[in-house]
C-alpha cells in the first residue's frame, strides 16, 4: 500500500462519483481480490459451461487449492515486500525497490508452484491438470505479491482495470480453450492462468514505469524478513484463520455440516467488501496522513506538548475508522440476514442454512473489525501484538469451532463467538499501543548520538 494514499486522495477529492467509484473499488480489489476473484470465476464458468465439462468438479477443487495455497504462501511475502516498499518511498529511495521485488517474485512464483503440487498430489488430482495447476499457482502467487506492491505504486484507476481485464479474459480464455477448442478442465485452467497472467504484466509495466531507470542492485529484502518477521508471521496466522472453521468442521462436525458451514461461510464473507472498501480508502488517506503528521513532527523536532496533540489526533482517528467500520459492516449485515432465505434459495441451499448464515454474517463482520485493528497495529509498528492477536484469532476460531462441534452445535456459532472475542482483544491492544505510542517513538531516537553531534559541530 505503499505511497498510495495521495493517489486515492486525489481521486476522493475530484468529488465525482467516477473518481469515488475507481478509490472505493480498488480498496476493495485489494483487500478482497483472492475470494472475490475465485468465487467470481467459479460461479462465472459454472453458468456459461452449463453441463459440458465433464470434469468441472475436479476442476474447481484444484482452482480452490492452488488459490488457497498462494494466499497462504504469499501473504507474508506480501506484507513484507509492501512494507520494505513503503519506507523506501518514506525515505524517497525508489530505485532501493526493483531489486527485492524481483527476488520476491521469484519466490512467489516458486514457492506457490512448489507448495500447491504435494497439496495437489494429495487430492488425487488428474494428471493431466496436476502441471496446469501449478503453473496457475505460480502465477497467481506472483500476481498477489505484485499487486501488493503495485496498488501503493500504480494509479488505482489502472489497478482496478487490470484486475477487471485480467479477470474478463479468464472467462473468454477458459470458455475457448477448454469448451470452444474441447481441452476440457486442461484448457479451462490454462485460460483461467492466461488472465492472470495479463493482469501480471500489466501491473508490471505499470510499476517499472514508476520507478527510477537505476535501481540499486546491492539492495536486500532479507533484513526485511529480519526485521518485519513478526508482521509477516502475523499475515500468515490471520490468512490460516479464514480456514480454520471449515477444517474444523470437517474434521469433528461431519461431511454435511461441514459443506453447509463452507458453503455458507463463503457466502457470508461477500458481506464484509463493503467495509473493507471502506477501510482501505480511509486508513491509505486521512489516517496515513495523520501517521505522516506525527512521524515528521517527530523528526522534525516538536516540543513534547506537540506529540502529545499529534497523539490524541491519531487516537481520535483510531476511534472513528473503528465506529464507521461498525456502521457500514452493521448496515450490510442487517440487510443481507434479513434477506437471507431468498439468497439462500437462490444460491441453492436449504432453509436450514438460514441460521448458519446470519450468525456467519456476524462472523465475517467481526473478523473484518479485527482486521482494521491489525493494520493500525502495523501502523503503530506494534508487531508483537499483531502477531498476538491473529494468533489469538486462529487458535481461538479453531477452538471454539470444535467446541461447538462436539456440543453438537452449530460451528458458525464457536466461529462468530472467536470472531467478537478476538475483535475486542485486537481493539484492546490498539489502545495499548496508542498509549505507548509516544514513548516508543521517543525512546527510539537517537537523541544521545544528535546531542554529540551538535557539540562537534560547534
Amino acid at each position: 500500500m505503499a505511497g498510495i494514499g495521495w493517489k486515492l486522495e486525489r481521486l476522493v477529492d475530484r468529488g465525482s462519483l467516477a473518481g469515488m467509484a475507481a478509490a472505493y473499488g480498488t480498496g476493495a480489489a485489494v483487500m478482497a481480490l483472492p475470494w472475490v476473484l475465485t468465487t467470481g470465476v467459479i460461479v462465472s464458468f459454472q453458468v456459461m459451461a452449463r453441463g459440458r465439462l465433464g470434469e468441472l468438479g475436479s476442476v474447481n477443487m484444484v482452482v480452490q487449492a492452488v488459490f488457497a495455497v498462494a494466499l497462504l504462501v504469499t501473504g507474508p511475502l506480501q506484507i513484507i515486500v509492501s512494507r520494505h516498499a513503503a519506507d523506501r518511498v518514506y525515505e524517497r529511495m525508489l530505485g532501493g525497490i526493483a531489486a527485492p521485488f524481483r527476488r520476491a517474485l521469484v519466490v512467489a512464483m516458486l514457492g506457490t508452484a512448489l507448495a500447491a503440487a504435494p497439496v495437489l498430489a494429495a487430492l488425487h488430482v488428474p494428471p493431466r491438470l496436476f502441471g496446469a495447476g501449478a503453473i496457475l499457482g505460480a502465477v497467481v502467487g506472483a500476481q498477489w505479491t505484485t499487486f501488493a506492491v503495485g496498488s501503493g505504486l500504480c494509479s488505482p484507476a489502472f489497478v482496478l482495470g487490470s484486475v477487471g481485464a485480467g479477470g474478463i479474459f479468464s472467462l473468454a480464455a477458459a470458455w475457448g480453450l477448454a469448451i470452444g477448442a474441447g481441452l476440457g478442465g486442461f484448457g479451462y485452467l490454462a485460460g483461467l492462468a492466461a488472465g492472470q497472467l495479463m493482469t501480471l504484466c500489466m501491473l508490471l509495466c505499470s510499476i517499472s514505469r514508476a520507478l527510477p531507470d537505476q535501481s540499486d542492485e546491492a539492495e536486500r529484502l532479507l533484513p526485511a524478513f529480519r526485521e518485519y518477521v513478526a508482521l509477516g508471521g502475523a499475515a500468515l496466522a490471520y490468512n490460516v484463520s479464514l480456514f480454520a472453521d471449515a477444517l474444523v468442521a470437517w474434521r469433528f462436525g461431519g461431511s454435511e455440516s461441514a459443506a453447509l458451514h463452507a458453503t455458507a461461510s463463503a457466502v457470508a464473507w461477500f458481506s464484509v467488501i463493503p467495509t473493507l472498501a471502506w477501510m482501505y480508502v480511509e486508513v491509505e488517506t486521512s489516517f496515513a496522513r495523520r501517521v505522516h503528521g506525527f512521524c515528521r513532527a517527530l523528526e522534525g523536532g516538536a516540543t513534547l506538548d506537540e506529540l502529545r496533540a499529534s497523539v490524541k489526533v491519531l487516537s481520535r482517528e483510531s476511534t472513528r475508522l473503528l465506529r464507521g467500520a461498525l456502521c457500514v459492516q452493521s448496515g450490510v449485515t442487517l440487510a443481507l440476514a434479513l434477506a437471507a432465505r431468498p439468497w439462500l434459495r437462490l444460491l441453492g441451499l436449504p432453509s436450514s442454512a438460514v441460521l448458519s448464515f446470519r450468525v456467519l454474517l456476524v462472523a465475517a463482520g467481526m473478523q473484518a473489525i479485527a482486521l482494521l485493528g491489525l493494520i493500525l497495529l502495523y501502523y503503530f509498528d506494534r508487531r508483537t501484538d499483531a502477531l498476538l492477536a491473529a494468533l489469538s484469532l486462529l487458535f481461538a476460531k479453531a477452538a471454539l469451532t470444535a467446541a461447538a462441534c462436539a456440543a453438537a452445535l452449530p460451528p458458525a456459532l464457536g466461529a462468530a463467538t472467536a470472531c467478537a472475542a478476538c475483535a475486542a482483544v485486537t481493539w484492546r491492544l490498539v489502545g495499548r499501543g496508542l498509549g505507548a505510542l509516544l514513548r516508543d517513538a521517543l525512546l527510539g531516537q537517537p537523541y544521545g548520538t544528535e546531542v554529540r553531534a551538535r557539540i562537534r559541530a560547534r
